[in-house]
Parts: C-alpha cells; structure tokens; sequence
C-alpha cells in the first residue's frame, strides 16, 4: 500500500473527513502542504469537497517568501480553488507582544485559519503534520516536561474535530519521493536548515546525533512508542460531556468527585486544548489547586488567556478578545438569528413539557415576534415554579452565573415581557400546557465544546 492509499484509508477509518465538508487547508507550498492539498484533490469528488488554501506570509524570507506565496496562487488557478492569502511580519508580533518568532507565527497562522474558516463557512481546517513533527513535538515536550497526554505528539484531530491531521503518521521522506516520483513541485523553506529554533535543533542536532550514536532506528522507536501512548490515553478516556457545559463551563464540582489527579489532569488538559491553549503541568497542577479553594480565584495561563473559577465553574476569559457590544436582534416565528456568541432558533415541533436546559416549549405561536438583546438594569422576569416577579440580576446571581458571562446571555423578549433569559431561566407565563405540537426555542453556541 502506497502512502497516498495509506492516507485515504486513516481518513476513511477515522471518519476525518465526510461528505460535502468545506475544508480549509494550510498551504505553506511546502512538501508537506502540497501533498495533503494533492490527497484531498484526489478525493474531492467522491466527498463532494470545497477546498480553500489558506497562506500565510510572514515577511520573513524576503524574496523567498513571495516565491512561495505566488506558488500557492498558481496552485489555485491550477485547481480552481479561492486560495486566502495574509501578510503578517512575525518578527514585530514577537517583539511588539514579547514573545518567541515561533509562538507568533502560530499565532498568526491560528487567527487567520479561524478568520478564513468563519468567512467561508467552512467546518474543517486541515493541518499538514506529519510523522517526523510528531516525534520532534514528543522530545520538545518531553524536555520541557509534559503530560502523557502532551506525549502523544500532535493528535490526528482537536477541538471536536476542527482541526484535523491526515498525515500525521507519514514520514517526511516517503513524502518527498512520492511528490519527486510523481514530479509534483513544492518549494522549500531555507529557514528549516537553521538550528537557532528549539524544534529546528532537535531536527538537525539532536535525533540525528542519537541516530549515529546510539540506534539508527531512533525514530521508528519513537514513532511505535507515540502509537501505545494513544491507545492507553483512548482507554483511559473520560466521559468529557460530563465535565464541561455546551457554555464551556469546566464544572468543578464533578471534577472534585474524581480521586485520582490524573484523571483530573486529562480532564484539564482537555479543556485547555479545547480552548486553544498550550497545557504544561504547571498550568494543570495549578488548576488542580484551585478546585478545592473558596471564593474566586484566577490563573494566569498565558499574556492573553485567564482561567476564572466562579462558586463551582470554571472557565477562560481571553483578554485579546474584547466583548463587543452586541445589537438587538428581531426574530420572526419560525426563524433563526445569531445573538454574539449564540444562535438562537424558533420552530414548530411537536413537543409537550419543560424542555430543556438549552430548550424552551412555549406557547408562542407562528408569526409572533421576539426580540434578543443582552440584560437591562431593572429587567425581571416571572420564573417557573415562582408566584411574583425576581430580578434577572439576581437569578443570575443565585443560578452562579459568572460575572463575564451575564452580558453575553440572550434575553429574549416577546411584547416587551421576557421569554426566556436563554439556558437560564424560562418564564412561567410562556409555559405551554399543549401536550401536541408547540413553538419550541433553541439556544446553543456558535462554537460548542
């Protein structure tokens, strides 16, 4: 089995990719990239694709860097794909926000990937790792000190399969005599030759020294090692559901219930990845020591990234994201709307009871009008199982809401009266007594966990 039909199979048996998905792909020009690009090419048809190359220039290599940029512009003409091109010096990110070359590349490439993926409407970002940037990510981490969850390299998918991996278990070698054998061209980077970065230096120092002094089959050892980390973590797999909310709220209270640290540990590392930040076990430790504290406390993860734990939930704020104002917003029955970070749905179902937490059985009927907008001072609202009227501030209060989120919640109003403060607390007098077919509301989040 070649590796193209090695590659097809993993994506067939893992479920990377299903029909009519709109993938948006990293597309450096390397070898990498281009054989990913040319293995979701291959299958496009059958899974009825849209592909969206993504470039990143990071005004670092000069002339070098236009090269590869026009290079994947022509790969889009070739193939006829909308290929999204940004250029971003990494070299005044690392200095205007005080970080490492390589952590403001990523930070440029993650923030563009999630911009295009929204302007496309895309539900897959597809990431050209593979097998030697798994071992490499294994001695970096492994240096620095990590989880057995960090010791897995880097995983085939991540975010609820939002970024996927096809490649990840192909060697960087097979990669290249493929492309040369099936004369694909690729550009080449010059700055991987140069070993002043950490993962540069384990490439080019590092495993080939432990190659020619110690065992030549290192990485095939490594490689076979990274595979029995992955099948002891997916035994060990917690029930995630039951830990963290459709609001991304990492609950602490069942967290307290686990005995053993390590599993808290998967649980917490889970949560951060889920949330796009790099775990260490510090920051893990430090989460743990927080579970069994009172009041409010807050843990510094990253320069943008706190983690806040509020009465029993845990969650992250990011700094560099700053809420925006969000407008209000009519809806009509039946329709649908987006509320900041929510969409909110209204249809005709058939439907008797309470519902749930995320989900309103009402009397409203077909036609009504509502309106979505964030809470006012002085708003009340008649809750169920309630004879008089409470301030929604303190039934957020009571319902432990955390301080960041209140704003964000969408009150939904229908003549001026609130229906429903969305996964909070619905009103008594919108309560259907039907026992057939109702207008039910929906909230979720536009990105849940």
């Amino acid at each position: 089995m070649d590796i193209l039909e090695r590659v097809i199979k993993k994506i067939k048996d893992k479920n990377l990719i299903e029909k009519n998905d709109r993938i948006v792909i990293g597309c450096s020009g390397g070898p990498d990239s281009v054989f990913l690009l040319d293995v979701l090419l291959k299958i496009k048809d059958e899974y009825n694709l849209e592909i969206f190359p993504v470039h990143i220039n990071h005004l670092y290599r000069g002339e070098e860097a236009l090269r590869d940029e026009n290079f994947v512009k022509e790969l889009g003409k070739k193939y006829n794909l909308s290929v999204f091109v940004k250029r971003k010096s990494m070299e005044e990110m690392a200095k205007e926000e005080k970080i490492t070359l390589e952590e403001a590349g990523r930070e440029i490439r993650y923030s563009f990937f999630d911009e295009v993926m929204e302007k496309v409407k895309g539900n897959k970002i597809a990431l050209a790792h593979n097998l030697d940037d798994q071992i490499e990510t294994f001695l970096f981490r492994l240096i620095r000190g990590t989880s057995l969850e960090g010791l897995e390299g880097i995983n085939d998918t991540r975010d609820n399969k939002k970024y996927i991996r096809p490649i990840n278990e192909i060697y960087k070698k097979d990669i290249m005599d493929y492309l040369d054998e099936n004369n694909i061209p690729y550009m080449t980077d010059s700055t991987n030759l140069e070993n002043e970065y950490t993962r540069n230096s384990i490439r080019l120092d590092l495993i080939p020294f432990i190659e020619k002094r110690y065992n030549p089959k290192f990485k095939e050892k490594i490689g076979n090692l990274l595979k029995e980390i992955r099948e002891v973590n997916e035994i060990l797999e917690p029930d995630y559901s039951k830990y963290i909310t459709e609001d991304n709220i990492l609950k602490a209270y069942e967290l307290n219930k686990e005995k053993s640290d390590y599993i808290k540990g998967k649980i917490i590392n889970y949560y951060l990845n889920k949330n796009n930040i790099e775990t260490t076990r510090r920051k893990i430790e430090g989460v743990i020591k927080i579970l069994f504290s009172g009041g409010s406390k807050k843990i510094k993860l990253d320069k943008d990234c706190t983690l806040i734990k509020e009465y029993d939930k845990i969650f992250v704020v990011n700094s560099k994201k700053p809420q925006k104002e969000v407008k209000e917003v009519k809806m009509i029955i039946p329709g649908e709307c987006e509320f900041g970070e929510y969409i909110i749905s209204a249809f005709k179902e058939k439907k008797s009871g309470n519902g749930t937490k995320y989900e309103f059985v009402t009397n409203l009927n077909e036609g009504d009008e509502l309106f979505i907008r964030s809470r006012k001072e002085g708003d009340r609202i008649l809750p169920s199982g309630m004879e008089n009227y409470k301030k929604l501030k303190d039934i957020m209060i009571n319902s432990k809401v955390p301080k960041e989120e209140r704003d964000r919640v969408p009150v939904i109003l229908h003549n001026e009266e609130i229906v429903w403060a969305g996964g909070i607390r619905k009103s008594r007098k919108f309560i259907s007594d039907n026992e057939s077919e109702n207008v039910v509301l929906r909230i979720r989040r536009k990105y849940s966990v």
